[in-house]
């Protein structure tokens, strides 16, 4: 199940479905032993972003070379759920960064996202 990028255009509200969408890959996410830092550390450059847009938004694209680093840095360790959420979510960054309001669309798909995966069981 794709990340519907209406979700992050406003295009289509996020609703339930949304909330089912990152259920599912929180589920997948913790499926594929994505860490609980790794997602938390990606989750809190995001969060820094989104306190001080006006300062902060040209960091957005960013979090594109950061999330590459990360799986450059696990695929030598051969775990990969960092890749799953790096192939979702890259789409949604690109989204992410044309305006203050993608964003915090994004921010709230991805703590959905987070909490998921936490609830799950995701590994340390």
């Amino acid at each position: 199940m794709e990340l519907n990028i209406k979700w992050i255009t406003g295009d289509q509200k996020m609703g339930v479905d949304m909330i089912d969408w990152a259920n599912h890959f929180g589920q997948q996410l913790h499926n594929d032993a994505l860490s609980v830092s790794q997602i938390r550390k990606f989750f809190g450059e995001v969060r820094r972003i989104e306190l001080d847009w006006s300062n902060k938004q040209g960091d957005v694209p960013m979090l594109l070379a950061k999330l590459a680093y990360a799986v450059g840095r696990a695929e030598k360790k051969k775990k990969y759920g960092i890749k799953n959420f790096t192939d979702t979510f890259t789409p949604a960054i690109r989204e992410a960064s044309k305006s203050e309001e993608n964003f915090n669309r994004f921010t709230k798909i991805l703590e959905a996202t987070v909490a998921y995966h936490k609830y799950h069981g995701g590994a340390e």
